[in-house]
């Protein structure tokens, strides 16, 4: 669950809601922050994230389950490896530049966005969906956006 408050900044005239955090783990659930801030009554949202080390996916938000999946991540491409991407002398970046390839590959096998319909003013999920943030590089502030359209 989030532990920090997020903050929300409404553009009407783009429908699109951008909401930042603070991130230190993972997984953050950000359903009920979605579903409060929704201005439509029937349509669809797509949430979208705008960084290369991070996704958004509907899963269920269960302790046992996000630590499988952070087990099966580190797993599938482990922090331990050497990646040319941290090979920071070779490329043509600030020596300060983070070592974080094996974030741009673990969010390879994930999502930038989800599309969600909305009906009655209502994310329309499944009883154990959750719209989850996953951080692959946490310890930064983060945004992702929400656009809404609706059908009238």
């Amino acid at each position: 669950m989030l532990n920090k408050p997020i903050t929300a900044k409404i553009d009407k005239k783009s429908s699109c809601i951008t909401v930042t955090i603070q991130t230190e783990n993972m997984f953050y659930d950000i359903t009920d922050t979605i579903q409060n801030i929704l201005t439509i009554q029937d349509g669809f949202v797509v949430i979208y994230v705008p960084h290369t080390t991070c996704a958004i996916k509907i899963m269920e938000n269960e302790k046992y389950l996000l630590g499988d999946m952070e087990r099966f991540m580190e797993r599938l491409v482990s922090r331990g490896q050497r990646y040319d991407h941290d090979d920071i002398e070779r490329r043509d970046v600030p020596i300060h530049e983070r070592l974080n390839a094996y974030s741009h590959l673990r969010s390879f096998f994930a999502n930038t966005s989800e599309t969600i319909p909305v009906k009655d003013g209502k994310l329309d999920m499944g009883e154990w969906q959750r719209i989850m943030f996953v951080e692959f590089d946490a310890g930064r502030t983060r945004g992702f956006r929400i656009y809404e359209r609706s059908d009238t």
